[in-house]
């Protein structure tokens, strides 16, 4: 059972959209790279399904000219686009073959500048010519196709296949040549690819093949589809070109043709029909070779990452542990305690001022002080103090606590006033030490 016309309408609107977004994904990455031939297929690519998804949506159920200099843009965008694309895959392969035979590890600005300029050139310079020679063999206006939309309009001329329907095909062989010329450099240069590659800051190995298998299939497409397309034309008839007034005959006029009509025509049908999925194919291809690649996906991880933490949602990273608001997820009570740790610094004051009273509220200094003590227990601390933390004394190897500190001298106890009211006392105003032969300090 044959799929109706309207639903196979909704079906390219449908695809010609996804791919148009799928194109759009990977364009910042190649943008930053400087990667031009790429960047150069993405917006011919691009802008087509877009002009697709539009010209769906407008005519898929009628053929009124709604947009005379709309489809006057559009005729054209789509005579350049079908050989930019042959283009931008000719400059894919040049620039992997001036890489392969680097002979330079880095190059200058003005190298870079170059290769840019020349990169335009071939891939916006012989579309934007094509364009301008379409005038030359154009029949007239354009065509509105119901479902279709705009589409361009040129007998089958010589004239025609002179300046358009043949560049394909010498563009498919200065690229196929590039591509062979890649594969052979890097077969004899192999051992030394890693190093050629690092020399470019904005390429990695795997982005290299992932260039280079797009721009093999590229070629591997253009010439044989190249070819088909001259014999399907040449089975036509040949219009005779008699001179440019014949060939522009009331050149303003616009056909209006219905779906019962022109898909009364199989060679149109089939030709509208190649054209369409081709571009929407392009579109697919390219997200499958670099958006799905592991740059891509870290990007999707970052993107996801920063939209869950506008909107509030936690996500754990696994390389680091943290969540995307940035705060160590909580452990159990039985997971890994930190025990802070107190610098000390180097230098010393000789005075009993170098003691910091934040540290400790109990200071006790004994005859000697045995490093592998007992660990400490809160029941044999001072009852005076709430944090207890040993006095922070640099001993030097085999030296006393005592020799290092300076003599200290007391004052001679005051001469308690006996007041028989009182009471006597008989245990001190202040807790008794824990350990012998110390002096307490409150």
């Amino acid at each position: 059972m044959s799929i109706p016309w309207p639903v196979q309408v909704d079906i390219v609107a449908a695809f010609s959209l996804l791919g148009f977004i799928l194109i759009c994904i990977p364009l910042y990455w190649h943008m930053e790279a400087w990667n031009v031939g790429c960047v150069l297929y993405i917006f011919w690519i691009g802008t087509q399904c877009l002009i697709q998804f539009i010209n769906s949506i407008v005519w898929r159920d009628n053929a009124i000219n709604w947009a005379p200099v709309w489809c006057d843009i559009v005729t054209r965008f789509n005579i350049g686009s079908s050989i930019a694309v042959c283009c931008a895959s000719l400059v894919i392969n040049r620039r992997l073959y001036h890489i392969a035979n680097i002979s330079a590890v880095s190059m200058t600005q003005a190298d870079k500048r170059r290769n840019i300029i020349t990169d335009l050139a071939i891939g916006m310079g012989i579309p934007i010519v094509a364009i301008a020679l379409y005038w030359f063999y154009q029949g007239h206006r354009f065509d509105i196709l119901e479902g279709v939309g705009c589409v361009e309009e040129y007998p089958n001329s010589f004239l025609a296949y002179l300046l358009y329907i043949t560049w394909p095909i010498p563009i498919g062989l200065v690229s196929a040549t590039y591509c062979i010329l890649t594969l052979r450099a890097f077969f004899r240069r192999r051992r030394d690819f890693s190093t050629l590659v690092a020399s470019n800051s904005n390429l990695t190995f795997n982005r290299y093949f992932r260039l280079m298998g797009l721009a093999a299939i590229e070629v591997m497409f253009t010439i044989p589809l190249g070819i088909y397309n001259i014999v399907q034309n040449a089975r036509a008839p040949i219009y005779p070109y008699i001179g440019m007034a014949d060939l522009h005959y009331r050149f303003s006029r616009v056909n209006q043709k219905s779906a019962v009509s022109w898909r009364a025509d199989p060679a149109l049908v089939a030709g509208m029909d190649f054209k369409r999925w081709t571009v929407i194919g392009c579109a697919i291809l390219f997200f499958l070779f670099f958006g799905l690649a592991e740059e891509a996906r870290k990007h999707y991880r970052l993107a996801l990452s920063s939209v869950a933490k506008k909107v509030g949602i936690t996500t754990f990273d696994r390389s680091t542990g943290f969540s995307s608001t940035g705060s160590k997820p909580a452990t159990s009570g039985f997971g890994r305690v930190t025990i802070p740790t107190f610098v000390q610094r180097n230098t010393r004051r000789a005075s009993m001022d170098s003691f910091s009273d934040r540290l400790s509220t109990n200071i006790s200094i004994s005859d000697a002080i045995d490093e592998k003590a007992a660990a400490y227990s809160p029941v044999e601390s001072s009852m005076g103090s709430s944090t207890y933390l040993g006095s922070p004394v640099d001993t030097e190897k085999g030296a006393s606590p005592l020799e290092s500190l300076p003599p200290v001298s007391f004052p001679p106890a005051p001469k308690r006033v006996y007041d028989p009211e009182s009471p006597t006392r008989r245990d001190a105003d202040v807790p008794a030490s824990v350990r012998p032969n110390s002096i307490d300090m409150v």
